[in-house]
């Protein structure tokens, strides 16, 4: 739907104003934006190009502004498939297994009617799509993290680290056991 990046895009005068301020924060410290739902190189390109002229007001004003990681959600079947492409352009993906898994199963998670096929342990396909991501954005220096539920899946850590995933990000509540799972991986 209309959401996420796609608002960015239709109203550059509120996304500049958001990267603005971002850029300014990261002059005091360590600052990375993530773009939500892409599913073009053009999309990227095009936010890269907003990006370069934000740089360029706040040179031109003598606003100091540090270096910023610029990433990806890969929350879609078509950034999965075209991710050998997106990882050139950014310094990391990560995985937004919720959405993923609701795009790829084409299931509804909130309908009790369908719910039961939202199945993340479906190897054929969200497994598979995972492990996809992570070998392009290696393939290409960026980094991947997980984001979402299936990070905080204990049973999965292991697979996880297995596939070269570089980060999981959880609940503050689930910290210490995924710590205490992935030193036994190790």
């Amino acid at each position: 739907g209309f959401r996420a990046i796609r608002i960015c895009l239709h109203r550059p005068e509120v996304f500049k104003t958001q990267l603005r301020a971002i850029y300014r924060a990261s002059a005091y410290g360590t600052a990375s934006i993530m773009f939500p739902m892409i599913i073009s190189v053009a999309e990227v390109k095009k936010i890269k190009e907003i990006v370069e002229e934000v740089k360029d007001e706040l040179r031109q004003a003598d606003i100091p502004f540090g270096d910023v990681e610029l990433g990806i959600m890969v929350e879609t079947p078509a950034a999965v498939m075209i991710a050998d492409m997106l990882a050139p352009e950014v310094d990391f993906f990560s995985i937004g297994t919720n959405d993923l898994t609701q795009y790829t199963m084409s299931v509804d998670r909130g309908n009790d009617k369908v719910s039961y096929l939202y199945s993340t342990f479906n190897p054929a396909a969200v497994l598979r799509m995972i492990q996809r991501t992570i070998e392009c954005a290696h393939a290409h220096g960026a980094w991947c993290g997980i984001c979402g539920e299936l990070g905080a899946d204990m049973e999965l850590t292991r697979r996880f680290i297995q596939m070269g995933i570089d980060e999981l990000s959880v609940s503050p509540v689930f910290t210490l056991e995924l710590r205490k799972k992935i030193r036994e991986a190790e």
